[in-house]
């Protein structure tokens, strides 16, 4: 039965009379009702998050006269592909999937693993492609469950090449030219030529169990960053692709528990290599995009005959002008990093750079390839981004690898390239010399003029937040994608000259989520970790005139790993909704960034090296004591909670500061380094046979007869990134050592649970925890 706003007066009247003993007015009771509006905890779970409705994957067509993008009308995770006419500012809908486009159940269980490397939720349509033909029709390539669609203005879209449910087609790419479609079906390579509408298999040999051409291995999908595992040369002619050979791996099954089926059907198996162990080997082919025979590069990553392991992952490769392929080759040990340059017609190899660092070696996408320069001492050379100083920033090499001169320098990093202008000497790129807590486009001098005195780059973004740019093809105007702890994500059209605004492509309508559940951003806040250093941290105060006046419960919420930075002036904290929900409830969430995590520099980054679950939990420790200091917590009221590293992080917190962290919550928890993959671990703690101690104290189990507080584990049986083991190993000690503990598991879930009935169990469970833990 469903009661009035004014039987909810009345009862609000009453009861609130009864307990107070003094009478309401509207006023008063119009501010109850408001105080009363429910912030359910499914709220936690819906995608996408308030205010992140807006247009993603934006790009310009070929001819730069459309800004094309996906968008869902209704706001939900079901998007088409929309154009912008820049001349006419109309909106037109480009590409409907004629079967409603990908959902969960609908594609491969290769697609599936894909997603969760690419941590993907989008549905309908999730990537497209302009085909960059000479014809004067404006042409997408749509890659969908049903197989590869074509579709221009004016037809219907076409179905060019059928997919298969036990031949699915894995990441199609069209060749620069946009004559030819390459795809990987049944870890082979294949080539579809779109002028005669033919396709040839072009590599040989696969079987799908030890052997693959043209697909990237786990660990360049999962911790490299390198999704792909072929390369069309520039005037795409050719193509280069790996081979790699998990045969030297023993696999690791994960058995489907909650299934009603035993057998092949109830279990899957991983060729996953961990720490100290053997990696996949791979090698490096090039092959005529019309077929024939394959030269293979002078490379092999992975094979254990090699000095040091010196050659031991492919982390990219990139074509340069003239059909010159090059691969960037790291050692097992991320110290040193190669560049190589081959002939693809010998497959014969020079190196031409080396990077060195005593840390490690940070993989990233800047190696940029030039053609014309202003002389012939720049022609054929590259960008290079290095953080030799500390900071990453650009700098000029000559065709043969020396470095000409810097381009970019000062204590904050260059992110990413965004374009290169070579007839103006120019090079446009985003980082952090506004501070690490946004990002901003700027342009700065490709050439050195000789004085040796750099200029500061021009920033051409505009408002203080977060900016992810797109720059068109003529390099005139860009798409800023702007998101503020303020400001929901907007998109406007700027000139790349100055960046003044041309015009708004997307302004937020309305958001009646944001509204109804009272969201309030956090406060950004500067604290001083043991060494002095900065560390930054994000703060959400409950309501005072619902809450009452400090001290509160408090969680802290954790991620503390390498690469990843929480606290930000970005919207996305804004509706961090599981915060918003505890600030609901009148819990106090703390964010911070500890040392180790991203956007600061080599050496913020690097206290991490060997130091796993020490400076990252001291630094929480030290914030949460600043917490205290500050009248805003008290100790035995403060607890954590986290996921991945977030999870091990919260975990090991909770046994190391006893006497100040009452409870945590720890999501698929990584909770011993040997029993996680080789370039994650080895990257940070180096190898295991040579540092033992390392890893004994880095290690949760290590840690938990200090366990005083409550414990609740989350974590998915089937999850291949973060093993179930990690999990049952921390059982094991937590029953040996006689300390309860909590387990919440999902049999059917991976990482992160993606069903909606097991997020919203999850969410249920977490809160209930948290409420009688705190």
């Amino acid at each position: 039965m469903q009661s009035t706003e004014t039987d909810t007066r009345k009862n609000l009247k009453r009861s609130r009379s009864f307990a107070c003993e003094m009478p309401l007015t509207d006023t008063t009771v119009s501010k109850a009702l408001d105080d009363c509006i429910p912030f359910p905890v499914e709220e936690i779970v819906q995608y996408p998050l308030p205010g992140y409705g807006a247009p993603t994957s934006v790009s310009f067509s070929p001819d730069d006269s459309l800004v094309s993008y996906l968008f869902s009308p209704d706001y939900s995770l079901n998007r088409k592909l929309f154009t912008f006419d820049i001349k006419t500012r109309k909106q037109e809908l480009f590409f409907s999937p004629p079967d409603g486009g990908l959902d969960e159940s609908n594609i491969s269980a290769e697609e599936k693993l894909r997603r969760e490397r690419l941590r993907e939720r989008g549905l309908g349509v999730t990537r497209y492609e302009w085909v960059k033909m000479g014809s004067k029709k404006k042409t997408v390539m749509v890659p969908l469950p049903a197989g590869i669609y074509f579709q221009d203005m004016s037809l219907q879209p076409e179905l060019k090449l059928p997919s298969k449910p036990c031949s699915p087609i894995i990441d199609p790419h069209l060749s620069p030219d946009g004559t030819m479609l390459a795809y990987v079906r049944d870890y082979e390579l294949h080539a579809l030529n779109l002028l005669c509408n033919e396709s040839k298999q072009l590599t040989f040999g696969a079987d799908g169990n030890v052997l693959t051409h043209g697909l990237a291995e786990y660990i360049a999908q999962e911790e490299m960053d390198r999704k792909t595992g072929y390369w069309w040369s520039m005037d795409g002619k050719f193509i280069a692709f790996t081979q790699v050979d998990s045969s030297e791996i023993p696999l690791f099954r994960i058995m489907h528990q909650g299934k009603g089926m035993v057998g092949p059907d109830a279990q899957e198996d991983h060729a996953y290599p961990f720490a100290g162990a053997s990696n996949v080997k791979v090698r490096l082919g090039v092959i005529s995009a019309n077929g024939g025979p394959v030269t293979w590069m002078d490379l092999h990553c992975g094979e254990e005959n090699l000095p040091l392991n010196d050659e031991e992952y492919l982390a990219r490769v990139n074509w340069m002008h003239e059909n010159i392929l090059t691969a960037q080759v790291l050692d097992r040990l991320h110290s040193k990093l190669k560049i190589l340059k081959f002939d693809i017609q010998t497959g014969k190899r020079k190196v031409i750079m080396v990077e060195e660092q005593e840390t490690w070696v940070n993989l990233h996408d800047c190696f940029t390839p030039l053609d014309k320069g202003l002389t012939k001492l720049f022609s054929g050379g590259f960008i290079w981004a290095s953080e030799r100083t500390g900071f990453r920033h650009l700098y000029l090499h000559d065709t043969d690898g020396a470095c000409v001169g810097p381009i970019t320098e000062g204590d904050w990093m260059v992110e990413q390239i965004s374009g290169v202008n070579e007839a103006a000497g120019l090079v446009y790129f985003t980082g952090t010399l506004d501070g690490s807590l946004e990002s901003h486009l700027y342009c700065a001098n490709l050439f050195p003029d000789g004085s040796h005195q750099l200029q500061a780059p021009l920033r051409l973004t505009q408002g203080k937040g977060r900016h992810v740019v797109v720059l068109d093809h003529q390099l005139q105007r860009f798409v800023d994608i702007y998101d503020s702890l303020d400001s929901a994500p907007r998109i406007s059209l700027c000139s790349l000259q100055d960046g003044s605004l041309i015009m708004p492509l997307y302004e937020q309508p309305f958001i009646p989520r944001f509204k109804r559940l009272q969201l309030q951003p956090p406060e950004l806040i500067q604290i001083q970790a043991s060494d002095d250093t900065i560390l930054y941290g994000a703060i959400y105060k409950p309501d005072v005139e619902k809450f009452g006046p400090p001290p509160y419960k408090t969680m802290v919420s954790v991620y503390g790993g390498p690469s990843v930075q929480l606290v930000s002036d970005s919207w996305i904290n804004t509706v961090d909704m599981r915060a918003q929900y505890l600030r609901s409830k009148g819990v106090l969430v703390w964010k911070l960034d500890n040392r180790g995590t991203a956007r600061r520099g080599l050496k913020f980054e690097s206290a991490l090296k060997y130091n796993a679950g020490r400076v990252d939990a001291e630094d929480q420790m030290t914030g949460a004591e600043w917490l205290i200091k500050q009248g805003l917590a008290k100790v035995g009221h403060i607890g954590l909670y986290g996921w991945s590293y977030g999870g091990y992080l919260s975990a090991m917190t909770l046994a190391r500061f006893p006497d100040v962290f009452t409870c945590a919550v720890s999501g698929a928890p990584v909770t011993s380094w040997d029993g996680y993959d080789t370039f994650y671990t080895e990257k940070y703690m180096g190898l295991p046979s040579g540092n033992r101690e390392s890893y004994k104290i880095a290690s949760v189990m290590h840690h938990v007869d200090n366990i005083k507080g409550k414990l609740l584990i989350v974590h998915g049986m089937i999850d291949e990134n973060v093993h179930f083991r990690h999990t049952a190993r921390l059982v094991n000690a937590l029953v040996d050592a006689g300390k309860p503990y909590e387990l919440l598991i999902f049999p059917d879930e991976r990482h992160m649970p993606r069903r909606l009935r097991d997020r919203i169990y999850m969410e249920e469970r977490i809160w209930g925890f948290i409420e009688k833990s705190l």
